[in-house]
Formats: C-alpha cells, sequence, structure tokens
C-alpha cells in the first residue's frame, strides 16, 4: 500500500497527535474495522486500537495502489463504532 503524504494532510493530523506512521499501522492493525464514510461516499473509515488507544482515521483511494489519509483522531472506547 502506497501512502500519499503532502503538508495539508501531515499538518492536519498532527493538530490530533498522531504521527504518520501510527495512521498506516492502524490501516494494518489486526482489530481494524473499516466502513464506508455515510456523509462521504468516496471516504472509507478504519477504527483500529493502536498503543493502547482507538485511533480513527478518514481515507480515499488517491490512485490505484494508494490511499490518502484525510483525518486521523484518537478517540474514546466508547465513541467506538459497534460495526
Amino acid at each position: 500500500m502506497i501512502f500519499h503524504w503532502d503538508s495539508e494532510n501531515l499538518d492536519h493530523i498532527a493538530r490530533h497527535a498522531v504521527s504518520p506512521s501510527q495512521a498506516e499501522a492502524a490501516l494494518g492493525a489486526d482489530d481494524a474495522v473499516f466502513r464506508q464514510d455515510e456523509a462521504r461516499p468516496n471516504r472509507l473509515v478504519v477504527e483500529a486500537t493502536l498503543e493502547g488507544r482507538t485511533l480513527r482515521i478518514a481515507f480515499a483511494r488517491a490512485f490505484p495502489e494508494g490511499i490518502r489519509i484525510i483525518t486521523a483522531d484518537w478517540i474514546s472506547s466508547k465513541r467506538r463504532s459497534k460495526s
């Protein structure tokens, strides 16, 4: 998987205290749960446990082999999707 990083998405996730390596690791986590973003059909959302916390990431396909992280945020386990 190839990740498309630029200053915009790097700055955005940094404001949420998430590093690129954390975001990338969450997509491959054993407990990662993927779902379609209901409000934005071109986006997917993944929630995974990383470093003992739950990370939610919104991303989109950037090109056939890659993705672009749009946002990432640490959430409480209570807010984790049940799907």
